[in-house]
């Protein structure tokens, strides 16, 4: 099974509006959700693990968990706390930034031992994804990795740091962060935004190639139009050009690939067999290409709707079919 330790909230989109008054589509949304989502519609079995609020927000999260057939864990799905939510508006090149409501909401208050409770409900998972809002945001940030530290036995980890310097008030002490969180994965997906925040004035392929031999992981370096790039920790390199349709908006296009991409390989049995000690097999060129390619399909396809809209399986076949 696939877990996804992360953030649910929901967005609020600008609409285009000759009116000097501003509006909003709202979206269920948050990295963690949107990549469970994702990998859910791919056909993989995903756990969310995150809490949600009691709120009006949080019952529409719920619903959305559901409709999607993503498992959840009833005990983290009643909290007090408000729900997270998100403002973003789109510029010329369809690009979301954001605005976060963020503090002493449900999210963010995950102690390590309901994160431990839950996780040890799901005896076969095999690989979890972490990152963005709730590995920035305290208290649930050190809860998160010093509950992956302590349990046994440690699934595959996949990070996706997906920086946003709008909730980030400690610099330093986040970068300190994203190097314990760097030391426990295997799998670490990066945009070029997320590199030039943890490493300025620095090229990033070269500094994405060092990474991986820095910490023994494979690196997915994904650079808008320019497509992505697996970085392996023996040196490989695949890249990989964007497929290309129409664009309707990038709010999501990060977290469906990394949804989606983690589905291919969990369906590939690449993170161990079912009852058997999870472990990363062996990922060679010809995978890694197919991999890259479905999960730059998928994230294409999300692009050319609006919000985060992640595609099916049989979307994506489709797609690739036509090319």
């Amino acid at each position: 099974m696939i877990g996804v330790i992360g953030e649910a909230l929901i967005d609020f989109i600008s609409k285009p509006s000759k009116l000097a008054t501003v509006s909003f589509d709202s979206h269920v949304g948050g990295c963690g959700l949107n990549a469970a989502t994702a990998a859910s519609l791919q056909g993989s079995p995903v756990g969310f693990i995150g809490k949600l609020s009691n709120d009006m927000f949080g019952m529409r999260i719920l619903e959305h968990l559901v409709d999607n057939r993503v498992m959840f864990d009833p005990a983290l799905c009643a909290a007090k706390q408000p729900s997270l939510l998100a403002f973003a508006s789109l510029d010329e090149q369809k690009k979301a930034s954001y605005a976060f409501y963020w503090k002493n909401s449900a999210p963010v208050s995950l102690d390590k031992d309901e994160l431990l409770a839950v996780m040890q409900e799901h005896t076969d998972l095999r690989v979890v994804h972490i990152g963005s809002l709730v590995l920035a945001l305290e208290p649930g940030c050190h809860a998160i990795l010093a509950a992956l530290k302590e349990y046994e036995p440690r699934p595959i980890i996949f990070l996706d740091p997906n920086v946003r310097p709008a909730v980030i008030d400690d610099r330093q002490a986040y970068l300190e962060r994203m190097e314990e969180a760097f030391s426990l994965a295997s799998l670490i997906k990066l945009s070029d935004e997320d590199l030039a925040y943890l490493h300025p004035h620095q090229d990033v392929k070269k500094l994405a190639r060092k990474l991986a031999a820095e910490y023994s992981a494979h690196i997915i370096l994904t650079l808008g139009r320019g497509g992505s790039i697996w970085f392996t920790a023996e040196g490989g390199e695949v890249s990989m050009p964007i497929i290309d349709l129409p664009v309707i908006d990038t709010v999501g296009a990060g977290d469906t690939f990394s949804g989606a991409l983690l589905s291919y390989l969990h369906e590939r049995d690449c993170f161990g067999s079912d009852w058997a000690l999870p472990t990363l097999g062996e990922l060679d060129e010809h995978l890694i290409k197919d991999a890259l390619r479905w999960a730059s399909a998928a994230s294409a396809i999300n692009c050319s709707r609006r919000g985060c809209d992640p595609p099916t399986k049989e979307e994506v076949q489709t797609l690739l079919s036509s090319l």
